[in-house]
């Protein structure tokens, strides 16, 4: 952790706990685009590939990678979908533990979802999560076609 920058970061948990979860949704969008944009964005598009856009098969191989937790719950519309360790360098180097950080998780699925599936709904419930005090974070993601 660089001590030089640490005490900003009290100042920033402070302000994304003010805001309001709209507020919070807005400024973690595109945060979580951003990052996601890093290489995760490549890693998904390769599991996409693999199973040839079919979203039961994509959380099916998501589930064989280490780190990763998947599960169906409604064939070709309800899904978990969880990650065993936080990997955000925010947390993991010490600067920020606030919960509301998740919102950025919550919004890079969102964004990776819709990059791929472009032609479906999707909403992504954050259930659970390693800063709140969770095993996992845990994400539940419902999919629904725009026509229906």
């Amino acid at each position: 952790m660089d001590e030089h920058i640490s005490f900003w970061f009290s100042g920033f948990e402070k302000g994304i706990e003010a805001l309001t979860p709209q507020q919070r949704e807005t400024f973690f969008c595109e945060c979580g685009k951003n990052c996601v944009k890093q290489g995760t964005l490549d890693f998904y598009r390769q599991l996409y590939d693999r199973a040839a856009g079919d979203l039961d098969v994509f959380f099916q191989k998501a589930n064989e990678i280490p780190g990763l937790q998947a599960e169906i719950l409604v064939p070709g519309r309800k899904y978990a979908f969880g990650f065993t360790e936080c990997s955000c360098m925010l947390h993991t180097q010490g600067y920020v533990n606030t919960p509301q950080l998740c919102e950025c998780s919550r919004q890079s699925v969102l964004f990776v979802l819709h990059t791929l599936w472009p032609e479906v709904k999707f909403s992504v419930e954050l259930t659970d999560s390693i800063l709140r005090g969770g095993d996992m974070c845990r994400l539940v993601i419902s999919a629904q076609d725009h026509e229906a």
